[in-house]
């Protein structure tokens, strides 16, 4: 029986070849809610309208409504302002629908953005945001899946990215303490994303920069401002070389540090007179950091790299 996806849109039709996650066979579907693998005899079943194809765990990753409202603005306002110009400069003329795989895509607002901007973009993720996935109008884009198992063929997609996931991989929950193998668990989400790309596809991967002294991102409180400090020796964050060092491995050439403005909106500061005042050296230290030869740097808070696969 055929096990391809199929997704109706606006009269046109689109298909993507699922595979097992673990051993990469075929799958046979077995009534409306289950997917089984011969191979390996696992079996794969819809939860809440979503397959379901996690395997080695999920992300713990609580979160109230309050934040799962605020991602949806902020991951909206960067994909207007900087994956969709990023998107459209790597394909200025696309002959076809070009494909795009966000990896930990959280509450899905992204693949609704891409889909309506003409591409045809997949999200998975496994943490806890899948329950704002019923809102999204591309339910049958949206997988439950962890990256480093992915439950698509070798080559299916022509961009990959993420935005701070890999931070989480190989952590202990959902802290800033690394588990033993934490470099291990992240070459294996390197070498899956690489996987699912054609020859010449584009990965893209960001996260706070390892050798920036503050983490901005992680570890404050709720509404607070106060940045956790980061010590370079720590395997928490992550560099340019060291994203480099996981891809390379994988088929990837060396890596392009990409421009930071746009990325981040500060939507939650802009909304007082406070987060505006206090957020401003934050803004204006982002725009530094985008001067030749800084967005690498100690100078650069957040890091954007993007590589090329090459065979």
């Amino acid at each position: 029986m055929d096990t391809r996806l199929t997704i109706v849109e606006t009269s046109r039709v689109f298909a993507i070849d699922l595979v097992c996650p673990l051993c990469k066979g075929s799958l046979e579907q077995i009534g409306e809610f289950q997917l089984d693998c011969y191979a390996c005899r696992l079996q794969f079943k819809k939860q809440q309208g979503f397959w379901n194809f996690i395997l080695g765990g999920g992300f713990d990753d609580a979160i109230d409504d309050g934040q799962k409202a605020y991602e949806s603005n902020a991951n909206a306002d960067t994909v207007q302002n900087y994956w969709l110009p990023l998107f459209r400069s790597l394909w200025p003329q696309p002959s076809r629908r070009m494909r795009i795989l966000s990896v930990g895509c959280g509450v899905g607002m992204d693949v609704d953005l891409l889909c309506a901007a003409g591409f045809d973009c997949f999200g998975i993720d496994c943490g806890h945001r899948d329950s704002l996935w019923n809102q999204r109008e591309h339910l049958d884009h949206l997988l439950l899946a962890n990256g480093k198992f992915l439950p698509f063929e070798s080559g299916s997609f022509d961009a990959v990215f993420c935005g701070c996931v890999f931070p989480h991989v190989g952590v202990v929950g959902d802290t800033n303490v690394t588990a033993a193998d934490c470099w291990s668990q992240r070459g294996e989400l390197a070498t899956e994303m690489a996987r699912v790309l054609v020859p010449g596809g584009h990965v893209i991967v960001s996260s706070p920069n390892r050798w920036f002294p503050a983490d901005l991102f992680h570890g404050r409180s709720h509404g607070g401002y106060k940045p956790r400090l980061n010590p370079p020796t720590s395997n928490f964050l992550l560099s340019a070389k060291d994203y480099e060092d996981l891809f390379r491995p994988a088929g990837c050439g060396k890596s392009n540090a990409l421009p930071v403005r746009g990325y981040w909106g500060f939507i939650r500061a802009r909304k007082s007179l406070k987060g505006r005042l206090l957020s401003y050296p934050v803004r204006l230290l982002f725009r530094l950091a985008d001067l030749p030869g800084l967005n690498r740097s100690i100078l650069s808070p957040w890091l954007i790299v993007s590589m090329q696969k090459q065979f």
